[in-house]
Protein backbone atom coordinates (compact mmCIF):
# COMPACT_ATOMS: atom_id res chain seq x y z
CA UNK A 1 0.00 0.00 0.00
CA UNK A 2 2.68 2.35 0.82
CA UNK A 3 4.67 2.19 -2.58
CA UNK A 4 1.37 2.54 -4.51
CA UNK A 5 0.78 5.39 -2.39
CA UNK A 6 4.13 6.84 -3.34
CA UNK A 7 3.33 6.18 -6.98
CA UNK A 8 0.26 7.64 -6.60
CA UNK A 9 1.83 10.98 -4.88
CA UNK A 10 4.03 11.05 -8.08
CA UNK A 11 1.76 11.08 -10.71
CA UNK A 12 -0.29 13.67 -9.13
CA UNK A 13 2.70 15.97 -8.67
CA UNK A 14 3.37 15.24 -12.17
CA UNK A 15 0.13 16.41 -13.53
CA UNK A 16 0.45 19.66 -11.24
CA UNK A 17 3.31 20.78 -13.00
CA UNK A 18 2.01 19.54 -16.81
CA UNK A 19 -1.00 21.93 -16.00
CA UNK A 20 0.99 24.52 -14.14
CA UNK A 21 2.91 24.53 -17.58
CA UNK A 22 0.13 24.74 -19.82
CA UNK A 23 -1.73 27.82 -17.36
CA UNK A 24 -4.85 25.32 -16.78
CA UNK A 25 -6.11 27.07 -13.50
CA UNK A 26 -8.42 24.53 -12.87
CA UNK A 27 -6.77 21.35 -13.48
CA UNK A 28 -3.97 22.83 -11.68
CA UNK A 29 -6.07 23.56 -8.08
CA UNK A 30 -7.21 20.29 -8.55
CA UNK A 31 -4.07 18.56 -8.97
CA UNK A 32 -2.80 20.03 -5.89
CA UNK A 33 -5.70 19.35 -3.65
CA UNK A 34 -5.00 15.34 -4.94
CA UNK A 35 -1.43 15.77 -4.24
CA UNK A 36 -1.91 17.20 -0.65
CA UNK A 37 -4.53 13.89 -0.26
CA UNK A 38 -2.27 11.61 -1.83
CA UNK A 39 0.66 12.85 0.58
CA UNK A 40 -1.32 12.73 3.60
CA UNK A 41 -2.28 8.93 2.07
CA UNK A 42 1.21 8.32 1.86
CA UNK A 43 2.13 8.93 5.92
CA UNK A 44 -0.57 7.22 6.77
CA UNK A 45 0.41 4.02 5.00
CA UNK A 46 4.14 3.92 6.09
CA UNK A 47 2.61 4.70 9.97
CA UNK A 48 0.81 1.53 9.04
CA UNK A 49 4.09 -0.65 7.69
CA UNK A 50 5.29 0.06 11.00
CA UNK A 51 2.82 -2.09 12.75
CA UNK A 52 2.82 -4.88 10.14
CA UNK A 53 2.95 -8.26 11.47
CA UNK A 54 6.35 -10.29 10.75
CA UNK A 55 6.20 -14.21 10.71
CA UNK A 56 8.41 -15.45 13.20
CA UNK A 57 10.70 -17.29 10.07
CA UNK A 58 10.95 -14.08 8.46
CA UNK A 59 12.26 -12.67 12.08
CA UNK A 60 14.77 -15.38 12.24
CA UNK A 61 16.10 -15.04 8.92
CA UNK A 62 16.48 -11.44 9.32
CA UNK A 63 18.46 -12.16 12.16
CA UNK A 64 20.60 -14.36 10.87
CA UNK A 65 21.75 -12.00 8.07
CA UNK A 66 21.90 -8.90 10.01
Amino acid sequence: MAIASVFLFLVTIYYLMKYAGSGNNVGMIASALFAVMAGTAVFYNLGQVRNARVSPGAMKRAKRRG
